[in-house]
């Protein structure tokens, strides 16, 4: 029927058309900001893989609103991996903890939703830009009532380099609210 390749293939593809509508979604039917996947040439395997290494380094990266200790260097290359972790772990800290705390209140959860606009992989170096749509929560103390606040398309660059079978962040850039003060 079918043979392991074409189910990996599959699967890929579906991820990718899942993804597709999802920014279709996003951009509010406007295919000018739809998805365009460039891969070239490349396995899917590296696509996918490259891929979920941005989703969760995208997740841990803000999950340090809620836990400042969370691990987000083993995402990163381990030539750069001290320098990006430790401006990743400062920006969070000066413009999200450190304003929150002045104002008496604390993060209790985050949600990211990426939507990927391209990627391009040459070699064993990877090229990708990712919109991401953020909503978290806060609460002060003492109180039930809940906040949300949400950020929407955040464009993210990313490049990556394949170590020893894995992709991992060479260098991110992000363009959030705080970012363009």
């Amino acid at each position: 029927m079918f043979r392991p390749l074409q189910w990996k293939r599959l699967i890929a593809s579906l991820i990718v058309f899942v993804a597709g509508l999802a920014s279709l979604f996003v951009s509010g039917g406007s295919t000018a900001t739809a998805f365009s996947l460039v891969a070239s040439p490349a396995s899917d395997r590296d696509l996918v893989a490259i891929q979920q290494t941005i989703v969760q380094a995208l997740e841990a990266r803000w999950r340090l609103m809620i836990d400042p200790q969370v691990n987000i260097k083993s995402f990163y290359d381990p030539d750069t991996s001290e320098q990006e972790e430790s401006r990743e772990r400062a920006y969070v800290r000066r413009h999200y903890l450190e304003p929150a705390a002045r104002a008496g209140f604390r993060y209790t959860s985050v949600k990211v939703h990426p939507v990927f606009e391209n990627v391009e992989i040459s070699g064993k170096t990877a090229k990708v830009q990712v919109f991401v749509s953020v909503e978290y929560e806060s609460m002060f103390p003492g109180s039930n009532e809940v906040v949300i606040t949400k950020e929407a398309n955040i464009p993210y660059f990313a490049t990556l380099a394949k170590r020893d079978g894995h992709w991992l962040i060479v260098k991110v850039s992000g363009q959030d609210t705080y970012s363009k003060r």
